[in-house]
């Protein structure tokens, strides 16, 4: 999947529009990133599964705190690899108040990460776009556990909020 000698760089550059994409939700809905434009920041968490013990920790984490994102004018968008009645049975489970979207052939996921579609392997990233579209900061790692903290998101979208409020 990549060179485990180089840093993993992300597929697209800080202050490029992310791309335009729509998901199924396991809320049944179609979501996109455009829903949220020029209203709130957008925080794109990509999980290797939803039926993976690591992946359900960390949503169950970003659910925790997801209060402390909407305060900071940030939606969360969850996509995973998984199909819409996989990501369906973890709502019911988890019952995370952002939905899991289902990108089973990885055509989002391979724009905004690193992506193996013969094993299906997501390398973990989360994006973090502000509300004009344009991504801000990403963050990827081989596993869940060694992304980047949701206190340290939340003092990201502190800062983009005190640049982006007049």
């Amino acid at each position: 999947m990549s060179d485990t000698n180089q840093p993993f760089q992300p597929l697209i550059e800080t202050g490029q529009i992310i791309s335009a994409f729509t998901l199924p939700g396991s809320d049944g809905m179609p979501h996109s990133p455009w829903t949220y434009k020029q209203r709130e920041h957008l925080l794109l968490l990509f999980s290797r599964s939803t039926t993976d013990s690591e992946t359900r920790g960390l949503l169950r984490a970003f659910a925790r705190e997801y209060k402390s994102f909407r305060e900071e004018e940030c939606a969360l968008l969850a996509i995973s690899p998984d199909i819409v009645f996989v990501n369906l049975q973890a709502q019911e489970e988890l019952n995370p108040p952002f939905p899991l979207l289902a990108d089973p052939k990885g055509e989002v996921i391979s724009r905004y990460t690193r992506w193996d579609g013969a094993t299906r392997m997501v390398m973990p990233s989360i994006v973090l776009a502000d509300r004009y579209g344009a991504l801000y900061q990403q963050w990827i790692e081989e596993r869940e556990a060694d992304l980047v903290s949701i206190e340290e998101i939340l003092e990201v979208l502190r800062y983009l909020n005190r640049l982006c409020t007049p």
